[in-house]
């Protein structure tokens, strides 16, 4: 598939000192397509979760400045706010300083229709009194954010997300109490609902890359999943090829897990460019392999390198070798001519270019490494793929200790 829409340079994630929890001092490069692996505890999420703050700040400027009196605090006040409730309704984002913590965020392209950006935009957070100092540039430039309408430039899907299907009601009035990243995602959820209920209404089918998102997803999941009424829907086939529908909280903990990124996805391409929706929409995406087959996994990177190359952003973190196993090989497809199309090989649909893609190795207390080689379009997988080097190891010990056969 063609991309008619060129992407905007990389952006720059850089902490200039101190640490970000385990994160230490390091600059990353935010292309089309980035991924974050590493062990628990490495910091992934909260990098993540820090570059959705700055992605989605008009939106969530506005959000948290119409609840608790918001309008009534200073921009800098307003966007430690919008920190502190990343992850907790109730506990500072500055907790994660380590000890203190200055960090930068340039945008390859100033957001549409909010000024002129400052060259970054930047805070200081200090653990020792939990607070969040914003810079002057920063501070002119959030005051400019809390008059102009809001738009959406970011969605973020939590890991947390298997717990839509246990909600029967208007979700997004549920879940007031969880983080912003959660309350959010609820939103979009309530908000696609309606937007697929009034398509279908009108006999309105999906675009093109809808459709193609509606195949990916149900080899990937064996189904679809929609809303009727307040109840949330999964509808597939049995054996006999006849439809069964019935409540989603019936359908597998990896169906339930990972519906909502094609349900979603699919409805963007009709959204975007429409004044809420940004046409350059980023989607974060934690862990799209949760309680998935392998071949699943592949299914929904797949979908993730359709959004990239129809002009849309994914950030995803991850500790699958199957998904950096499927990116490697999109992007080495890319390196064919474009006329080569094989079912062996990826669909030219699919194919990543290696200058978009940008794959980056957490380890506790250590500046996280690129694995891309940009040259060779190839990911080095051994930061994932030690653990099975580790118990090989395992392995060939314990055979040496065994008792001999006689």
């Amino acid at each position: 598939m063609s991309n008619p829409r060129a992407h905007r340079p990389p952006d720059s994630f850089r902490i200039v000192s101190g640490a970000l929890g385990p994160v230490p001092k390091c600059e990353l490069s935010i292309k089309p397509m980035t991924v974050f692996i590493g062990r628990q505890g490495t910091g992934k999420s909260l990098v993540a979760q820090t570059l959705f703050a700055f992605e989605e700040l008009p939106f969530l400027m506005a959000l948290v400045g119409g609840r608790r009196g918001g309008s009534r605090l200073t921009a800098q006040a307003l966007f430690g706010e919008v920190l502190d409730q990343l992850r907790s309704s109730s506990r500072r984002f500055a907790t994660f300083a380590n000890k203190r913590v200055h960090i930068q965020w340039r945008r390859g392209k100033g957001f549409e229709g909010f000024g002129k950006m400052p060259e970054a935009l930047e805070f200081r957070a200090y653990r020792n009194n939990r607070q969040v100092v914003v810079g002057k540039a920063t501070t002119k430039y959030l005051e400019g954010l809390r008059a102009k309408k809001p738009t959406h430039n970011a969605v973020f899907f939590p890991t947390e997300r298997m717990m839509m299907s246990q909600l029967h009601t208007a979700v997004s009035q549920q879940v007031l109490s969880l983080p912003i990243t959660f309350t959010l995602f609820a939103q979009w959820l309530d908000q696609y609902a309606v937007v697929e209920a009034a398509g279908w209404s009108k006999n309105r089918p999906p675009t093109a890359e809808g459709r193609l998102v509606d195949e990916l997803n149900a080899a990937a999941l064996g189904g679809a999943a929609g809303r009727l009424g307040d109840q949330w829907k999964w509808v597939m086939q049995d054996a006999a090829r006849s439809k069964l529908t019935f409540d989603l909280d019936m359908a597998s903990s990896g169906q339930r897990a990972n519906w909502s990124i094609g349900f979603i996805g699919r409805t963007l391409f009709s959204l975007r460019g429409k004044g809420d929706v940004a046409d350059e929409l980023t989607l974060y995406i934690e862990e799209p392999e949760i309680h998935l087959h392998p071949s699943a996994q592949r299914e929904l990177v797949k979908m993730c390198a359709l959004f990239v190359n129809s002009g849309m952003r994914v950030v995803i973190t991850t500790h699958s070798l199957s998904v950096l196993y499927t990116l490697n090989n999109l992007l080495q497809a890319g390196l064919l001519d474009k006329t080569t199309s094989s079912s062996a090989v990826p669909d030219p649909r699919f194919r990543l270019a290696a200058k978009d893609v940008s794959v980056y190795a957490f380890t506790q207390d250590k500046a996280p490494r690129q694995l891309v080689d940009e040259k060779r379009a190839f990911i080095d997988e051994r930061e994932l793929g030690s653990i099975g080097d580790e118990l090989s190891t395992e392995l060939n010990h314990i055979a040496s200790l065994l008792p001999a056969e006689s």
